[in-house]
């Protein structure tokens, strides 16, 4: 009899924690998406405009630019890294862009990413082979990119509207910009969860010296992802241009702690190892859809640079606690 009983009891305990990490998971999978939902009924209330096509194009549009340096940032951030010249690569690469037009679209593209993936090489150089700590190496490159993007022009670049007509096309809200930030975003699933270079990526961002000994080539790995992520940034320059028509030498200031915040609320955690790049771009569309509600409210833009300051204050926060409990 006694038996019995603690077979049961023993079914109990196991069958009570399977239960809750289930539903924990179900959560955690979904809690993101309920969380848009919310908003979104909140926002509907606030604006009826919320919820049309054109202002549900218009946040895709402003997310896929996010987005694309979200995918750089989320990379960095998964290795225990940070890259803080994300955007001002993003200026250079629209620049370079904007210029090489009307000599050649395919070649202006091609020099903006070979000139994002060469910064990003220099930034994973000085991180892993000059001991430089990746804030230092990345605010050191994004001082080079800002000043190369100014030599470039120094001023705006526009390109004409007919240039650019066959990038401009669109399939329901699905620009070529949000397409392309999409294709990013899946690529890079399918590379982090399907093949060893990823699970290599968690390795090194959860545990560098045990990665280390494990056999896993520690500084290979962290040049080429500093090297994916600056083509990634010089990549969204070339959708900014697709965008807007036009490179502009300062466009991005402030963007590389926009992309920070929103994988952080995305999920990801802000001292590596952790993290899903798809629950990372709706972190991307969160943010972007706080930018949005204030803007239909007609809040002041000064206001508004307080709420996004604030709004990384407290996720980031929200993550090194969490980080401490563990």
């Amino acid at each position: 009899m006694n038996s019995t009983l603690l077979n049961k009891k023993e079914t109990l305990s196991l069958h009570r924690p399977l239960g809750e990490s289930l539903l924990r998971k179900l959560f955690s999978t979904w809690a993101l998406v309920f969380i848009w939902i919310g908003m979104a009924i909140v926002a509907s209330i606030i604006s009826p405009v919320f919820l049309t096509t054109i202002n549900i194009t218009n946040i895709l549009n402003q997310a896929s630019i996010l987005g694309i340096l979200a995918c750089a940032q989320f990379l960095v951030v998964l290795i225990g890294g940070f890259d803080l010249s994300v955007a001002a690569i993003l200026a250079l690469s629209s620049v370079i862009f904007a210029s090489a037009v009307p000599v050649s679209t395919g070649l202006g593209m091609v020099l903006g990413c070979l000139a994002g993936a060469a910064l990003g090489l220099l930034s994973g150089i000085a991180v892993t082979w000059g001991r430089v700590p990746p804030m230092i190496a990345t605010l050191s490159v994004m001082g080079i990119a800002r000043g190369m993007a100014f030599v470039v022009s120094e001023k705006s670049v526009a390109v004409p509207m007919a240039k650019l007509a066959s990038y401009k096309f669109s399939f329901s809200v699905f620009s070529l910009p949000v397409l392309t930030w999409l294709i990013a975003a899946g690529v890079l699933y399918w590379m982090l969860n399907s093949l060893r270079f990823g699970r290599n990526l968690y390795a090194i961002g959860g545990n560098e010296r045990a990665a280390s000994l494990a056999g896993i080539g520690v500084r290979i790995h962290k040049i080429l992802v500093y090297t994916l992520a600056g083509a990634l940034s010089g990549l969204a320059g070339l959708m900014l241009v697709v965008r807007t028509s036009s490179g502009v030498p300062h466009v991005g200031q402030g963007w590389e702690l926009d992309s920070i915040a929103a994988i952080v609320i995305g999920g990801a955690r802000l001292f590596g190892g952790e993290g899903n790049i798809l629950k990372a771009m709706m972190g991307v569309i969160i943010y972007q859809t706080i930018a949005n509600v204030m803007n239909l409210a007609s809040l002041d833009p000064f206001y508004q640079d307080i709420v996004k300051a604030l709004v990384i204050i407290i996720v980031v926060g929200a993550t090194v606690m969490r980080a401490e409990k563990v």
